[in-house]
């Protein structure tokens, strides 16, 4: 049985792709309490519920993770949490540390020993302000014995129906580590790319306020009426540039950018990244293809591959929030089964290593009187 922890582990969405795998959730550590109980609810297992920065190595041997035993150790941690890094700056190492939670995720590799690592985040980690980060973090790995491949990977490659690019890192102690394959792409590429037709197509219509009674999730926003007249002259795959003059925002005229404030998604496209505000038509181009509102937390949790059991706690930002944060499961299972493989990959390896322990204690046998 492959075993995973989860950090930063939200409502589940890693999880849940992880053990559509294969594999068996041990632990999680969540910070967020919201969070931690929709996770409970969709993996079946309660995080620590806890700042990763005050779990001790013995909290997660309480619960049955066991040094080098561990086939994986999952994290994403938020990019908020980083600060701008000087080398050779005045800060201190150990404030560096406290103050980006990627050491963190650093320091239970070190206590855990896992056989495999994967990390996501975003792609300013590699490319961006925060670089120097990833440099250390490659060495620090390196220094455990870590061998690592990486790549910006975007999610809609792998069958999720959202553009959602990311920093992907696979490492391993025990085998040649290996990103996992395309799945999906351009028409004439390997398959077609999945729409937000083909993950949301078929749900109740609802209008804004309206909730489906089979599903509290499946719920519309309200919005105001000047919101309604807006979105009424926005057609499929449009925004804000689709307004008449009269109902442009104040901010937005004579502004140039920020085009997809109160945008359609397109059916026969894959969705924009869903963020914390996916269900805010300002916030991005999150309004349903036809149907003058926002998508729903439940439309937003299928474009993110999530089961369609899943589900959530808190508020309806709490809640959206959730969803924006969270790894998309089917992600998450391509990487599992990467994983699975790069692991019966270093059995052999293990075998042979178990027959020279073998033959050189016999020989010490032989040897010695």
């Amino acid at each position: 049985m492959h075993t995973v922890v989860d950090l930063f582990a939200g409502c589940g969405g890693g999880s849940m792709g992880f053990e559509k795998a294969g594999f068996k959730t041990l632990a999680a550590i969540e910070i967020d309490a919201d969070a931690a109980a929709a996770f409970a609810l969709n993996v079946g297992v309660k995080p620590i519920v806890k700042d990763i920065r005050d779990v001790s190595v013995e909290e997660l041997q309480a619960v049955g993770v066991q040094t080098g035993e561990l086939t994986l150790l999952f994290g994403c941690p938020p990019c908020q949490s980083f600060t701008v890094l000087r080398r050779g700056s005045a800060a201190s190492d150990h404030d560096l540390r406290r103050n980006s939670l990627i050491f963190e995720y650093l320091r239970l590799v070190e206590v855990l020993r896992p056989r495999h690592i994967a990390f996501e985040n975003v792609p300013g980690l590699v490319n961006g302000r925060w670089s120097e980060y990833f440099e250390i973090f490659r060495e620090e790995l390196d220094a455990m014995g870590y061998r690592i491949a990486w790549d910006v990977i975007d999610a809609a490659d792998y069958g999720v129906p959202q553009r959602r690019k990311r920093v992907l890192v696979i490492g391993s102690r025990v085998t040649e580590p290996q990103l996992p394959e395309p799945t999906h792409g351009p028409k004439g590429a390997k398959k077609p790319y999945v729409t937000v037709r083909q993950a949301i197509y078929g749900l109740p219509e609802l209008a804004p306020g309206e909730a489906d009674s089979h599903d509290p999730f499946h719920k519309a926003r309200r919005h105001s009426q000047l919101a309604l007249r807006r979105l009424a002259h926005i057609p499929e795959g449009g925004g804000r540039a689709d307004l008449p003059e009269e109902l442009v925002l104040k901010c937005h005229k004579n502004h140039n950018g920020h085009y997809d404030i109160y945008g359609r998604m397109w059916w026969d496209r894959v969705a924009p990244t869903l963020t914390s505000g996916c269900t805010n038509v300002t916030r991005g181009r999150f309004a349903h293809p036809e149907q003058d509102r926002a998508i729903t937390l439940r439309e937003a949790m299928l474009l993110q591959t999530f089961p369609r059991r899943a589900e959530l706690r808190g508020t309806h930002d709490a809640m959206a929030l959730q969803v924006g944060n969270a790894v998309p499961s089917l992600l998450a299972e391509r990487i599992a089964e990467k994983i699975a493989q790069m692991e019966r990959q270093s059995v052999p390896a293990l075998n042979e290593d178990s027959k020279l322990a073998k033959s050189v204690d016999e020989i010490g046998k032989v040897l010695v009187p």
